[in-house]
């Protein structure tokens, strides 16, 4: 730019009559005249004071237009903010989801369900078609067809509830619930549901059941998920499930074999300078549990005493106390050791 068209810009700037692209152009070199007499300007002067005014003239315009794009954009971005915000909590409900009882219904969508909860205080005992009986606890529901099919048994437990069902090899009687699956042909077992942490809990009074892991609890198929091995348990002895995992171990209050099946027994709990041999292979017999000593002195022992009114940990605290010894459950058998 030469002196004379410098000039003609001023005066137009002066008149109003410049674009806004040469207003912006004259502001900026006002700006950076800092009180120097534009008469003494040489045109190279205001050649090199063109090219830095316009490089600053269009980095601000870059910057405003990225303003304005990221402004323009910004409800785009928020709209997909709220969508991965709505999928993750999505995806955590789902993955927590257990759809255990909805598989159970789609699985035999063929029969006619009914369902029964107990709004009481006390228990409450169902009769079902085959003559099994259910005696569901307090807030427990249960699911069961009104007629059952021909090759098998099937219900559905929320809550807590003790079984005793009808012997019939040829139509097994299976109880799901939201993280195990019990198969049983006959017998009566307490089933207790995972709540507060707590796990779940098989306890079997009389027969035999399987136990395994309910695979239908949720939606997805995770490739790195091991389920629990199943387990077979017998009268007094209890399966426990947490993180897909079952173990064995005895119930808390073991009843006698005798009185669980409700037929006469002559054994003795009276005992009279018996050696502790031969008292724990009575209470084995009497429980169905195996009784083990950590050496033979043990088994040298004797007791005198009568446990006929008392439970079998109660019976092993007396007998234990009498020779300061000890025992704890091992699995689902009860050692006795002399340390203490």
């Amino acid at each position: 730019m030469n002196q004379k068209s410098f000039h003609d810009l001023l005066a137009r700037y002066q008149d109003g009559n410049c674009t806004e692209a040469e207003k912006l152009w004259v502001d900026k070199w006002y700006h950076n005249l800092n009180h120097k007499n534009f008469v003494d300007l040489s045109s190279t002067d205001l050649e090199e004071m063109q090219d830095n005014i316009w490089l600053k003239i269009n980095g601000e315009k870059t910057v405003t237009q990225s303003a304005l794009k990221i402004k323009k954009l910004w409800p785009k971005l928020a709209i997909a903010a709220s969508i991965a915000v709505a999928f993750f909590i999505g995806g955590l409900y789902l993955t927590n989801y257990n759809r255990a009882e909805q598989s159970f219904l789609d699985d035999n969508s063929e029969l006619s369900f009914i369902e029964k909860t107990n709004d009481t205080d006390r228990p409450m005992i169902i009769s079902l078609s085959d003559e099994s009986k259910i005696t569901l606890n307090p807030n427990a529901s249960i699911t069961y067809p009104q007629v059952f099919a021909s090759n098998e048994r099937k219900v559905f437990l929320n809550g807590n509830a003790f079984f005793s069902v009808s012997k019939n090899p040829k139509r097994p009687f299976y109880v799901y619930n939201k993280h195990l699956v019990i198969r049983v042909l006959g017998t009566s077992f307490f089933v207790k549901e995972c709540a507060n942490a707590q796990p779940a809990q098989v306890a079997v009074r009389t027969g035999k059941v399987q136990v395994n892991e309910n695979e239908k609890t949720t939606i997805f198929s995770l490739s790195d998920k091991k389920n629990a091995q199943p387990i077979l348990l017998t009268p007094n002895q209890k399966g426990v499930f947490a993180n897909h995992n079952l173990k064995k171990t005895l119930v808390e209050k073991p009843v006698p074999l005798a009185v669980a099946y409700n037929i006469p027994s002559n054994i003795s709990y009276n005992f009279k300078a018996e050696n502790l041999k031969e008292i724990f292979s009575v209470l084995s017999e009497a429980y169905g549990i195996e009784i083990k000593v950590q050496n033979e002195q043990i088994s040298a022992y004797t007791f005198t005493g009568d446990l006929s009114k008392k439970g079998l940990y109660e019976q092993l605290d007396l007998i234990c106390g009498s020779i300061s010894s000890k025992y704890y459950i091992q699995g689902t058998s009860i050692m006795v050791s002399n340390n203490n």
